[in-house]
């Protein structure tokens, strides 16, 4: 899953609907196109193995239910047992939602102007943001519509999803909130309606869209659904259901080159597997326990990715302050260190969003913490093991007040900032790479936690004391040990205070708004954001004018893509592609 092509012709191996053995023997030359297709060619043929294998065991459960029922009763309850499946949603729905229009929206970056961004197109040098609203409508009895409506349009990046992508991913998190007690199979596809806009991001019009890391936005743009539908179920009282919104699955290592045993080899960290998950309504979010794609999360041993990847563990630790506050915090991530060790012509990159939140928290939680980077090179560990000096071995407690850097030699070359999208990058021996998992969005106004939990926080490092004192209004005390404890008498009357200060420096929303009209009239927004809009704008009409009547703008105001100065394909233009796509020779046909 990688960043760098903008293209669907550098997505990889693609491989269209074709026979690959007979009687459950592969082909040789199947075998051999995979040695020189991946470099992990051994993994490959054991995805193929166990593929085959788990062909047998639903064709031994099919003939054996044929072979005793006979094969009309199998093809009357193949079909049936689908329509069941559909009612069973159709039952969920109606029982634990509330009838109505759910709106909701999701954002990422794609901070792709910034030099550690190297792509084959200058169309891609552009900071933009990805936009996913979504329309949940449920009717009364129990049937329901997903409608996109006013998504961005689909980009040069490698992000892009086609709609298959889009709709089936939803059911690994519906069959573990929505229908986790009823039939999984295609009934609850078909009892779905989905509208996804020809051209979106989730549905390109282009041929040439790149898709090998459409799982950027994918886990993004499902949660604006997830919070959805925790306010549907809220309305019905089923609070042990609620989920704040997953973690966004962020940032996944990978690279490749040799390996310590001299192979030819790939990494694809899946330590991704156990975010921290989103607060419910009665209990915090579970600490690096699952994601949204893999509900069973395991980030798996240590020494165990280990033996398969040049890369030591220097520490695997909780990441402090990484989970949302609230009345129930959001469950914090993890964050790995990992050094290079007996590799060559090894490469690494970043895949995450860092100046952006992708999620965030329900009825006053706050969203988790955004992200950021750290690598190390030229970092003198190799002398400093032999010498027996000090090693960045504990957790990065404080980004604000780094310590990994006071364990490196003074010659390092260390980055350390927010730009947690790059395309790969060269690692000798002895660099760092620092694998930094997210924690989930939080319940509830913080200021309404517990005094206790607040201090269990503390003693576990799941929070820092600025951040206590700030956010949750906490009166803290430390004994000589070490050991925090909340003052409640304290705290009660500084939460006082600062609901005062909130009433101090609030606003009437129509005052609010009227300053925020005031800026869309002028088009005061950043450029990514501005860029965002358009691409939706020039997609839907009906987005435009539901933008338009909300702010109560003019008829004539507008914001076309073309205006805004930068390469891009517009709704409204098309390229001449009898040249090369070089920005300065691009001609803009008006259609």
């Amino acid at each position: 899953m990688s960043t760098g092509q903008v293209q669907r012709f550098g997505d990889g191996y693609m491989i269209t609907c074709r026979k690959t053995g007979v009687k459950d023997e592969p082909f040789r030359d199947w075998l051999h196109e995979s040695q020189r297709s991946v470099r992990t060619p051994k993994y490959w043929i054991l995805d193929e193995r166990t593929r085959i294998a788990g062909c047998h065991m639903i064709r031994d459960l099919v003939e054996e239910v044929i072979r005793e029922e006979g094969i009309e009763a199998y093809e009357k309850f193949a079909y049936e047992v689908v329509e069941d499946g559909r009612r069973g949603l159709q039952t969920r729905i109606k029982a634990m939602t509330l009838p109505g229009k759910y709106r909701k929206v999701a954002f990422v970056d794609v901070p792709y102007a910034h030099p550690d961004v190297q792509t084959p197109s200058a169309f891609a040098k552009l900071d933009t943001v990805m936009h996913s609203p979504v329309e949940m409508t449920i009717r009364g009895d129990g049937s329901w519509r997903l409608d996109f409506e006013g998504a961005s349009r689909w980009g040069w990046h490698s992000y892009n999803a086609h709609q298959v992508a889009f709709t089936s991913g939803i059911w690994v998190m519906m069959t573990q909130t929505l229908v986790p007690t009823q039939r999984i199979n295609d009934g609850a596809y078909y009892g779905t309606e989905f509208r996804l806009p020809k051209g979106a991001w989730m549905n390109p019009d282009d041929r040439r869209t790149g898709h090998a890391y459409a799982w950027h936005f994918l886990v993004s743009g499902w949660s604006a659904l997830w919070r959805g539908l925790g306010q549907g179920y809220f309305s019905r009282g089923y609070l042990e259901e609620v989920n704040a919104g997953n973690a966004n699955t962020s940032n996944w290592l990978q690279g490749g080159g040799i390996n310590q045993d001299g192979d030819i080899h790939a990494v694809n960290s899946f330590e991704a597997s156990s975010c921290g998950t989103g607060a419910c309504a009665i209990k915090d979010g579970l600490n690096h326990a699952a994601a949204i794609w893999n509900p069973e999360g395991d980030m798996g041993d240590v020494e165990i990715w280990e033996m398969a990847e040049p890369l030591l563990y220097l520490g695997r630790n909780v990441k402090c302050n990484s989970g949302g506050y609230g009345k129930f915090r959001g469950g914090c991530g993890f964050e790995s260190l990992r050094m290079v060790w007996n590799s060559h012509d090894w490469t690494m990159f970043f895949m995450g969003n860092g100046y952006m939140n992708s999620d965030w928290g329900m009825m006053g939680g706050y969203p988790p913490a955004t992200g950021y980077r750290f690598e190390a090179h030229m970092t003198g560990l190799k002398e400093r093991i032999q010498q027996g000096d000090s090693l960045p071995l504990g957790a990065d407690l404080n980004p604000a007040s780094p310590d990994y850097e006071k364990h490196l030699s003074p010659g390092s070359v260390v980055k350390r900032d927010q730009q947690c999208m790059t395309t790969e990058d060269c690692y000798d021996n002895h660099d760092l790479y620092l694998n930094y998992l997210r924690g989930g969005p939080g319940f509830g106004d913080p200021l309404d936690r517990d005094c206790e939990s607040i201090a269990h926080d503390l003693n576990e490092a799941f929070v820092l004391p600025e951040f206590a004192r700030k956010v949750y209004g906490a009166v803290l005390h430390q004994d000589e040990n070490g050991t925090w404890s909340v003052d409640d008498a304290g705290t009660g009357k500084r939460r006082t205070e600062i609901r005062k200060e909130r009433l101090a420096r609030a606003i009437p929303t129509r005052d609010w708004m009227l300053k925020e009209r005031q800026k869309i009239l002028e088009k005061d927004a950043s450029l990514p954001v501005k860029h965002m809009y358009a691409t939706s704008f020039g997609l839907s009409q009906k987005f435009l004018n539901q933008f338009k009547t909300f702010w109560e703008l003019p008829d004539e105001w507008s914001l076309p893509e073309e205006e805004l100065g930068v390469p891009s394909y517009g709704s409204k233009y098309r390229m001449d592609l009898s040249r090369m796509p070089d920005v300065s020779t691009i001609t803009l046909v008006e259609e």
